[in-house]
């Protein structure tokens, strides 16, 4: 079931110290870069997808037209989520690393019920809050001042907005993420 009104950020920004400075959303997987496996995850359940990635563009943008830096102010997946929300198309907004190749086909679905009375409903998985979430394209004013202000922690910031925890321990392994070239070649 596709989910029209639902974008997507994919960050796809780090610099890859874990991958030997490999970008990591362009690093095969069975034969795919593990951006690919995330957009084949996702691609029936959000309408657009908005990657944040601060190298490679012109590889990313095989993916989605839409692939935005992070500008000179670099401080993790609080920024990049800060550049890329403005071109958003909807006010619902799926947040998603580029490194979880197993993401569930029922994950904004199951997000979305758990979303009516909060700002953010971001997935649990054995009691660990994951980088994985359904946002308002609205908070992004909120992310611009907690940057401001010196506060470049994502979980802080998630921690300081209206939210709801989704648990997802029940299919742990669809969060499991890709972290080193020692993580693919363990799967």
């Amino acid at each position: 079931m596709k989910t029209n009104k639902i974008s997507c950020i994919i960050l796809a920004g780090g610099e890859g110290k874990r991958m030997n400075g490999n970008d990591k959303g362009l690093i095969e997987f069975n034969s795919k870069p593990l951006i690919a496996h995330v957009i084949n995850s996702l691609q029936n359940q959000v309408d657009d997808f908005v990657i944040s990635a601060n190298r490679n563009v012109e590889h990313y943008q095989q993916f989605s037209p839409d692939v935005i830096p992070d500008g000179c102010e670099k401080h993790g997946p609080l920024s990049g989520i800060a550049a890329a929300l403005s071109t958003c198309k909807h006010e619902q907004v799926l947040v998603i690393p580029c490194d979880m190749p197993f993401l569930p086909y029922d994950l904004v679905k199951t997000l979305i019920t758990n979303f009516e009375h909060s700002d953010i409903a971001i997935v649990e998985v054995q009691e660990r809050l994951q980088l994985v979430f359904l946002m308002k394209k609205s908070l992004l004013t909120s992310v611009q001042d907690h940057l401001t202000s010196g506060k470049h922690k994502l979980m802080q910031w998630v921690g300081d907005c209206s939210h709801t925890t989704v648990d997802f321990t029940a299919s742990a392994d669809a969060f499991r993420n890709i972290n080193s070239i020692q993580d693919i070649n363990n799967l």
